[in-house]
């Protein structure tokens, strides 16, 4: 099964985006190539690209990960506290907070 690269996948200067033909999809969080930062201009690029990434129907799983070095630990708290979600994202939210018991 062959999917088409989404217009997203090259759209962020924070997230390297990569899907192979079984819809597994790999969002690589980084800054500048090397180890991820949280910046307020990455998390903005983020609200939009999570909104995009569960739009599209080629997406069967989806894999966050980071660059060595980087972490990506967060509160869901802080998460919660300081992120604009999307309808969609804050469904997506719940489902998972269910699901982990948070």
């Amino acid at each position: 099964m062959q999917t088409l690269r989404a217009d997203y996948f090259s759209a962020y200067h924070n997230l390297k985006v990569t899907r192979d033909a079984n819809g597994v999809l790999v969002a690589e969080f980084h800054s500048n190539g090397g180890p991820f930062i949280m910046s307020a201009p990455a998390h903005t690029e983020f609200v939009d690209a999570f909104y995009r990434i569960a739009q599209d129907r080629a997406n069967k799983i989806v894999i966050l990960t980071a660059r060595a070095g980087s972490s990506l630990l967060m509160s869901i708290g802080h998460l919660l506290a300081t992120s604009p979600i999307p309808a969609c994202g804050a469904k997506f939210m719940m489902k998972a907070l269910r699901f982990w018991k948070i």
